[in-house]
């Protein structure tokens, strides 16, 4: 036995050709029952192994390309379900929209955010998808039916750029709604959206809706700002320390109105 294992290894072309030779003088021969002996073990030896070798080789190739085709098909049901959600969701925002009417006197013009510019961690502009060929001019105010959103600050042939409430440069004169006593809204950095020069023997309190005056022209007036998120009222001090809350949400506006007017 220890022969033929150290035989095989080596001599395994000469084992085989013999292997061979021997089954074909067996079919020579013709010897009765050996025809059909020697065709089976020659079946078994020699063709099997290589057929069963190919046939699993078919098998695996046949399997991977399934797996791939199931994968791409995978992956494309996946974004077709992300589409739909996402215009599902559009859908919603759009219906929200509807019956939104502008202030007397004023018209919309719907635009859509196509890009926005960062100030810290904060968005400070945007840009929209309408401008000089839509005959939108520097400083229509952009709202949308939350309320408030900025102004055209640059005006190009297909595009705007609109500058956000959260700028720090960017100024609102507004009142309460209520009382109809005045201040300047503006971002400040550290402290979010301020309503300042109101003096503290103003009357306001918390949960009080902040509108724009119209006053300076660029606003109209009763557009919503935000309410009163706080008051502090320093002792020595003129004027209160008010922040709001924006009625506007900055870091996901998509659709938008330029509010004109109707005598343009």
């Amino acid at each position: 036995m220890s022969q033929i294992t150290s035989l095989f290894p080596k001599d395994w072309r000469n084992l085989h050709f013999t292997l061979i030779v021997f089954f074909s003088l067996l079919l020579v021969i013709g010897v009765p029952g050996i025809n059909q002996i020697a065709s089976r073990a020659i079946v078994n030896t020699l063709y099997y192994p290589f057929f069963r070798l190919k046939y699993l080789m078919v098998q695996v190739g046949t399997t991977s390309a399934e797996n791939s085709l199931l994968t791409q098909k995978l992956v494309e049901a996946n974004a077709k379900i992300s589409v739909l959600e996402e215009a599902s969701r559009e859908n919603e925002r759009l219906r929200s929209i509807l019956g939104f009417d502008p202030p007397a006197g004023y018209s919309l013009l719907p635009a859509k955010v196509i890009s926005v510019s960062y100030g810290g961690h904060r968005p400070v502009a945007a840009v929209i998808n309408k401008g000089a060929r839509d005959s939108v001019a520097i400083d229509e105010a952009v709202i949308n039916q939350q309320g408030l959103i900025g102004r055209i600050k640059e005006v190009m042939i297909e595009y705007s750029v609109v500058q956000l409430l959260t700028d720090p440069a960017n100024r609102v004169a507004a009142r309460i709604s209520e009382t109809r006593e005045m201040g300047i809204v503006k971002y400040q950095s550290g402290k979010g959206l301020m309503l300042d020069n109101f003096p503290v023997q103003g009357t306001i309190q918390e949960g009080d809706l902040i509108v724009s005056s119209g006053l300076g022209g660029v606003y109209v007036a009763g557009l919503l700002v935000g309410n009163v998120q706080s008051v502090v009222r320093q002792p020595d001090e003129p004027f209160c320390e008010i922040t709001l809350r924006p009625a506007a949400s900055f870091s996901s506006v998509e659709e938008v109105f330029v509010l004109r007017s109707v005598t343009q």
